[in-house]
């Protein structure tokens, strides 16, 4: 649904003037107001108080962080509801490079009013023991805490292997790792670790254990579901399998390759799914180009899927976070992530999608149809739209640019943050 500040923000913030509006306290930097309205839960407040501060020429990233410290500092690590906000936030930040300069402060602003609606404790949370040592001591550890359900030695711990201003690829690395191992709520721990990362990495790193914290919390206490982990260990310890070697290198999909994908995400069961991915990681192909074709498989689910399909869109949002800790990682650990992904697509081939329509005699009458298909709200025929747009051989960071625009209109708030994750994830 769609709601009044989701269809005006862009008329709002280009052509109301700063003294139109006023903050609640004169005296109060707009940054300040920010952070007490997410505090307060106050959505309004927070709002106004963003537009100020990009009046004011404030960065976006600037605000994006007081937004997410706010919100970091009144996340319940106890009640086991995943920090959406954080994802929320992270996907602010990443759709931000996307998007004409004009258009930015949309998805910061959505993203805003997001995380001020989100339910908050009462009282901050206490400051976390930091245990210090060597990393990879500490990052077996925190695998261990995790997986006991420990969840103030786990955060303790992984909070001792992060550096302040600087990335550690080790503590990512185990981050993921203990994410992978846990399907809990369908696979969410893995997409609310790599958003928290990547935010994070947004933000040079500054105040990485106040931020990282909310993930590795949930992770611990939040629904858990290790049945798909054991089963792809099962598998894989039958087999022997090598991970160090079926990790390095391989070839990209070619059209053999792609055909064996899509019997992947088509296997009859989970079994007989492991034993095909691991059979075409066995023939050489790269375990990064393989989790590509699976979000080729996930994203065919959405298109053609009846309505409004959460479940489809998540899976895909599953291969979007496994593709990164492919890229992210080296260790041969990684390819966990791809079979948790096989096993998240799977499901019966989508029907025929295809949807025919003229071609428009140029790139920017293609758009304009574009956007025409979204404001009629016709689905299969803004799809219909975009091949043809690809297949003219047009430009796709423009093409990009509109997507998100029109995934920035609808409210955060009444969607619950889902197509402002969603492009992220489509643009990635």
């Amino acid at each position: 649904m769609e709601s009044g500040f989701g269809r005006s923000c862009a008329k709002v913030f280009l052509r109301t003037p700063a003294s139109a509006r006023r903050m609640t306290d004169p005296s109060a930097s707009p940054l300040a107001e920010l952070e007490s309205a997410v505090r307060r839960s106050k959505s309004d407040r927070a709002t106004t108080a963003a537009l100020d501060a990009i009046r004011a020429k404030v960065p976006l990233m600037e605000v994006v962080r007081t937004a997410a410290r706010a919100f970091a500092t009144h996340y319940d690590g106890a009640s086991g509801v995943a920090p959406r906000s954080l994802v929320a936030l992270s996907s602010a930040a990443n759709l931000i490079p996307v998007m004409q300069p004009r258009f930015q402060p949309l998805p910061v602003l959505q993203a805003v009013s997001f995380v001020a609606a989100a339910k908050k404790a009462d009282a901050p949370a206490r400051p976390a023991v930091v245990v210090s040592g060597e990393i990879t001591h500490l990052g077996r550890s925190f695998l261990f805490g995790v997986r006991d359900g420990n969840r103030p030695e786990a955060e303790s711990i992984f909070l001792g292997m992060l550096a302040e201003g600087k990335e550690r690829k080790m503590a990512g690395d185990m981050l993921f790792r203990a994410a992978i191992e846990d399907m809990g709520e369908a696979g969410r721990k893995l997409m609310v670790a790599v958003k928290s990362w990547q935010l994070a990495h947004s933000l040079g790193f500054k105040e990485a254990r106040l931020l990282l914290r909310p993930a590795v919390q949930y992770m611990v206490s939040g629904p858990r579901d290790r049945t798909a982990f054991e089963a792809i260990l099962a598998a894989l310890g039958k087999e022997w399998v090598d991970l160090e070697a079926l990790a390095s290198g391989g070839r990209p999909l070619d059209q053999e390759g792609r055909t064996k994908v899509r019997d992947i995400a088509t296997a009859p069961n989970p079994s007989s799914c492991i034993a095909a991915t691991l059979a075409l990681l066995r023939d050489g192909y790269a375990a990064v180009s393989i989790a590509e074709g699976l979000a080729v498989a996930a994203a065919k689910r959405v298109v053609a899927a009846k309505g409004y399909d959460l479940e489809s869109a998540r899976a895909f949002m599953f291969t979007h976070a496994a593709r990164f800790v492919l890229r992210f990682s080296r260790t041969g650990e990684r390819l966990y992530a791809l079979f948790q992904a096989a096993l998240r697509v799977r499901s019966p081939e989508p029907s025929n999608f295809a949807t025919s329509t003229s071609n428009a005699p140029g790139e920017g009458e293609e758009l304009c149809h574009l956007a025409g298909e979204f404001d009629a709200r016709r689905p299969l025929e803004a799809g219909a739209r975009t091949r043809a747009y690809l297949s003219g051989g047009y430009s796709p960071s423009r093409l990009l640019d509109v997507l998100a625009n029109y995934a920035c209109r609808d409210s955060a708030v009444s969607n619950d943050g889902i197509s402002l994750i969603f492009a992220d994830t489509c643009a990635a």
